[in-house]
């Protein structure tokens, strides 16, 4: 299986009530080349059976690591390890982008010359 151009990851705890907001961001998405990392640090408000249940019809990967508390910067160092895309864009659990945020992303990386990517650690 061939890398994901992003990996989209969204710490979370407890935040339930707010996350479908990523999720239907990213379902709305135009370019499909991404997974979404869901790490879960401690929740005990259902997310872990909301994020389960949306890995299950989704058309894009969903991987989800549940964590015990111990804070969003440790959420970070895991979602680093598994993600698999060559890029890296942490959305919060509250956070939704437009429909064309990754796909926008994608397009100004590679209107930068290949010889110029070392100067560059990402776009926003």
């Amino acid at each position: 299986m061939q890398a994901p151009l992003f990996t989209v990851f969204t710490p979370t705890y407890n935040r339930a009530h707010t996350i479908h907001r990523v999720y239907e961001s990213l379902c709305a998405q135009t370019l499909r080349d991404f997974e979404w990392v869901v790490v879960d640090d401690g929740s005990t408000d259902g997310t872990e059976e909301l994020i389960t249940r949306w890995a299950k019809t989704s058309d894009f990967p969903i991987r989800y690591f549940k964590q015990t508390h111990s804070g969003k910067h440790v959420a970070h160092n895991l979602a680093l390890r598994e993600a698999r895309g060559k890029f890296f864009l942490p959305l919060d659990s509250d956070d939704a982008c437009v429909p064309l945020a990754l796909e926008r992303m994608s397009y100004y990386w590679e209107t930068i010359p290949d010889c110029d990517w070392a100067h560059y650690s990402g776009v926003a």
